[in-house]
C-alpha cells in the first residue's frame, strides 16, 4: 500500500513544487535564480556519472517511473529546481545569521523527511555504506551550498569540488569502473 501510493506521490510531487513554484517564486527576477539551478542540475549530473556504476542510492523503479535514471531526471528537473527556485525566491538575505540558519535547516527538515517516506516505501536504496545520515548531511550541504553559489559562485564550485573528492575518498569509488 505505501510503495504504491508513494509511486504515485513520486510522480506528482514534482508537479506540485512546478505549482508551488509558479505561486510563490520570484518569477519578477528568476534570472537572477536561473545560474544556480543550474548549477544545481551540474552538481546532480556529474555526481549521477561518476557514480554510474558504483551508486550510492539508487531510484527504483515505481508504478509510473521505470528507472533511476528517468527518475533523477525528474527529480532534478521538475522537483529540485522548483525547489531551488523557491528557496532562494523566499530566503531572509537582510535577517540574521540565526534567521537564515532556521530557514536552511526548515528546507533541510522538509527535503529529508521527504526522503525518508520514499526511503521507507523502497523508492530509494542506499549501497556502498551510503546511509539515510550521509543524505541528511548531503541536504545540509546543499541548501549551503545553493546559499554560496547564489552570492559567491566561485567557492561554492570549490565546495563541490572539495566534497565530491571527499565522497570519492570515502566511499572508495573506483575510477577505474567508469565509462
Amino acid at each position: 500500500m505505501l510503495y504504491t501510493f508513494a509511486s504515485y506521490l513520486r510522480l506528482s510531487i514534482p508537479f506540485l513544487y512546478l505549482l508551488a513554484a509558479w505561486r510563490f517564486g520570484d518569477w519578477k527576477n528568476w534570472i537572477k535564480y536561473y545560474p544556480t539551478i543550474l548549477f544545481l542540475i551540474c552538481v546532480d549530473f556529474g555526481m549521477s556519472i561518476f557514480t554510474y556504476k558504483y551508486p550510492l542510492w539508487t531510484f527504483q523503479k515505481s508504478l509510473m517511473v521505470p528507472n533511476h535514471t528517468i527518475s533523477d531526471y525528474l527529480i532534478t528537473f521538475f522537483g529540485l529546481s522548483p525547489l531551488i527556485f523557491i528557496f532562494l525566491s523566499k530566503y531572509p538575505f537582510k535577517s540574521s545569521m540565526i534567521w537564515q540558519i532556521v530557514y536552511g535547516a526548515c528546507w533541510v527538515i522538509f527535503s529529508a523527511a521527504m526522503e525518508s517516506f520514499f526511503n521507507a516505501a523502497g523508492l530509494i536504496t542506499y549501497h556502498h555504506g551510503w546511509n539515510f545520515l550521509w543524505s541528511i548531511l548531503v541536504w545540509v550541504f546543499m541548501f549551503f551550498g545553493i546559499r554560496v553559489h547564489f552570492s559567491k559562485p566561485f567557492w561554492a564550485w570549490l565546495l563541490c569540488f572539495a566534497c565530491v573528492f571527499f565522497i570519492k575518498l570515502y566511499f572508495q569509488i573506483p575510477i577505474r569502473n567508469m565509462k
